[in-house]
């Protein structure tokens, strides 16, 4: 396939990326600023994209316009949920970018974009069969299957987040014990202030790394919740690989290899060969490349 270019953009609760690049990968130029966002107003959001549109492309003609979106989005482009993002629910985001861009578009959930990430750049070149889990304020993931993104009948699979796998407060989905709730950065977070300290998941880690007692004790807690949410994992689709990126395994191999001692304990009986490797941090910010390279070639 030529090399076309790509206006890709990582639209987040709290940050967004805009950046112009190719689909084998490069990156031209890329601006990442706050996400501007009213929920009764699409077009604050929609007038920042164009601007910064202006701005990365100024040298560079595109081809395609990719987007990455935190929220659970149909295989029509609808946007179903997005918990960090109000306004958006029910509305046709691909319909939304063409007529503001004049564009063929992509759009994708940020999880499974990374998970594409990966699977075209990264570590995923390896398997055929993974999963990708995203763990930071929240957890989400992606699926590989064969070579192929699994995202099931409305396209919302890899929400693993929201499975629930113990007794905890209520998750923003409306259920009660999910994953998301026991083992995020936020919920490190909410147990260091139930323990009566004010501290961010990173200052709960660094914590934990000088030996402090508290922070180990909230880090097991987070440990072993997440170590159940893998052999789930595990034992539902027996993956050759789990890659995991997101906020919490960024510079910290000492919490996966906490996790990867641990999960040979929880898979019990059914133990099995699976690797646990953190990923490419780096290729995030190609998740809006990945994505149209992926589209314009899994139909061939």
């Amino acid at each position: 396939m030529e090399n076309k270019n790509v206006l890709g953009f990582e639209v987040g609760a709290s940050k967004t990326i805009a950046l112009m690049g190719d689909l084998s990968g490069n990156v031209f130029s890329k601006i990442v600023t706050a996400t501007k966002n009213e929920k009764d107003n699409k077009e604050i959001l929609f007038n920042q994209l164009k601007e910064l549109k202006g701005k990365v492309s100024k040298k560079y003609d595109f081809d395609y316009v990719s987007m990455t979106f935190p929220g659970a989005i149909n295989r029509k482009g609808i946007v179903a949920y997005t918990p960090n993002l109000p306004g958006w629910k029910d509305y046709n985001l691909i319909k939304g970018l063409e007529e503001r861009f004049d564009s063929k578009v992509f759009v994708e959930n940020d999880a499974n974009a990374q998970a594409i990430a990966e699977k075209i750049y990264g570590y995923g070149r390896e398997y055929s069969n993974f999963i990708y889990l995203t763990i930071g304020t929240g957890i989400g993931g992606g699926i590989f299957i064969n070579d192929r993104l699994y995202s099931g009948h409305n396209g919302w699979a890899g929400e693993f987040g929201h499975m629930v796998i113990g007794t905890g407060p209520k998750c923003g989905c409306g259920r009660y014990g999910c994953l998301e709730t026991l083992a995020s950065g936020s919920a490190i977070k909410r147990m260091a202030s139930e323990a009566g300290k004010s501290m961010s998941g990173k200052e709960v880690f660094e914590a934990w790394f000088e030996g402090n007692k508290v922070a180990k004790t909230i880090i097991d807690k987070a440990a072993g919740s997440l170590t159940i949410g893998i052999a789930n994992i595990v034992n539902i689709f027996d993956p050759e690989a789990i890659i995991i990126g997101g906020g919490i395994t960024k510079n910290n191999e000492r919490f996966l290899k906490y996790i990867r001692r641990k999960l040979k304990i929880e898979l019990g009986n059914y133990r099995r060969r699976v690797r646990i490797i953190r990923a490419s941090e780096s290729l995030i910010e190609k998740a809006p490349l990945a994505l149209a390279s992926y589209r314009l070639n899994m139909y061939k």
